[in-house]
């Protein structure tokens, strides 16, 4: 499990429980000042908020934790308005977390009244929240991706551990999306706005084998991603606009899902070396976490000539990039050598590489940075900590000029 995710899960379990390069104080986007932080509201009684989706006019969508409650409730941020739009649960439920949001306004994720039973939600851009159906016998479903159409991919799942990949029109209706020959199970994870999905298929038999990257073009037909010479399956988690696709691939002979695998837009396949990747451009640019030389990661951008660049850090311990934009602007994060998940620094990487730490919140100097738009907004979350440097808050934040 990546540090980013292990973060964010920790902070969800304790809701849940009533020599580097010289730092360069230099503007991101060359506007000659740098961004100011501004933490983003919340309703009456929330506590703790994070942010899961930012799209190209900035606006945002995340989720927040109210005082007493045990579970999120997703909310939008709208560009250019002050306040916020709460995101509400399907009638009957408690809660709702939303997952992605497209650049018209539309958002997915999933809403529940206890877990494991999470139900897949679309809300418009108006923010009316709309069941998505799932197949029958499936007692778990979720949106992950959604495109400026409407058009939603997801998954669902019953009681037997397989999963059905899903994609749902704009109309709401259902398409049951097709796996490769000989596998049972699958997930769509990423849809563009010309309506392909990728994700992946596999066999669950009890003797569970690699996973195949796929691809479903827009009238549903599944076809196999090429792999490199050497590797037994991947898992793929992005696609871009133009084709570019972003996943993990597993060698033969290993377990592990931990090379990263860039798909050009004419199909071929690339080898980008061992690590985490969590973000794609159009260009084919990917950022992530690289893990060639440093266990815990250093922060690392994969060029799409195929070269690979460790970008500077100034905590000198590790760090993720999480997020680039079509320009080549990239953020993240890094922590120092001792480890503190409650210290971690919100950095951005110029496209030349040079790192510019972000403006400290209200909150202190924590913080990590999640998404960044071409506009050059980046959205992430500030941590508050105590006197003893533990966490005891965490606030979605926006960085912006």
């Amino acid at each position: 499990m990546s540090r980013s995710v292990t973060l964010l899960v920790a902070a969800a379990t304790a809701l849940l429980l009533p020599g580097s390069a010289p730092v360069a104080m230099a503007d991101p986007e060359g506007a000659g000042r740098l961004p100011a932080s501004r933490l983003l509201p919340m309703p009456p009684g929330g506590l703790h908020s994070f942010v899961r989706g930012l799209n190209s006019s900035g606006t945002i969508v995340g989720d927040y934790y109210a005082a007493g409650s045990d579970g999120p409730l997703a909310i939008r941020w709208n560009a250019g308005r002050p306040g916020y739009t709460p995101l509400a649960p399907l009638p009957g439920d408690r809660f709702s977390r939303a997952t992605a949001l497209s650049d018209r306004g539309w958002a997915v994720g999933l809403s529940y009244h206890s877990l494991p039973d999470t139900r897949p939600v679309r809300w418009t851009p108006g923010a009316a929240p709309t069941r998505l159906p799932l197949p029958a016998g499936s007692r778990v479903g979720s949106a992950s991706a959604v495109n400026n159409s409407g058009v939603a991919v997801g998954d669902a799942a019953g009681e037997n551990d397989r999963s059905r990949p899903l994609r749902w029109r704009s109309d709401g209706s259902r398409t049951d999306l097709p796996v490769l020959p000989g596998d049972d199970s699958g997930t769509a994870t990423s849809v563009n706005n010309a309506g392909t999905a990728v994700g992946w298929t596999e066999r669950r038999d009890g003797t569970t084998g690699p996973a195949h990257p796929v691809r479903w073009n827009a009238a549903g037909a599944v076809s196999a991603l090429p792999l490199p010479a050497g590797f037994a399956g991947a898992r793929t988690s992005r696609i871009t606009d133009n084709g570019v696709i972003l996943g993990h691939g597993r060698l033969a002979g290993s377990t592990e899902y931990d090379r990263v695998l860039v798909w050009a837009a004419d199909g071929t396949v690339r080898d980008a070396g061992r690590g985490r990747g969590y973000a794609v451009n159009r260009a084919g640019t990917a950022v992530g976490a690289s893990l060639e030389e440093n266990p815990y990661g250093d922060t690392a951008r994969w060029n799409a000539d195929g070269t690979r660049t460790v970008l500077a850090n100034p905590a000198e311990a590790a760090g993720e990039v999480l997020a680039v934009n079509n320009r080549g602007t990239a953020v993240g994060y890094a922590w120092p050598p001792a480890g503190n998940p409650a210290l971690d620094k919100a950095l951005l990487w110029k496209p030349d590489g040079t790192v510019v730490p972000l403006p400290p919140t209200p909150l202190g100097p924590y913080a990590a940075a999640f998404a960044v738009n071409d506009a050059g907004v980046v959205a992430g979350f500030a941590v508050g900590t105590d006197g003893a440097g533990s966490a005891t808050t965490w606030r979605a934040t926006v960085w912006k000029r």
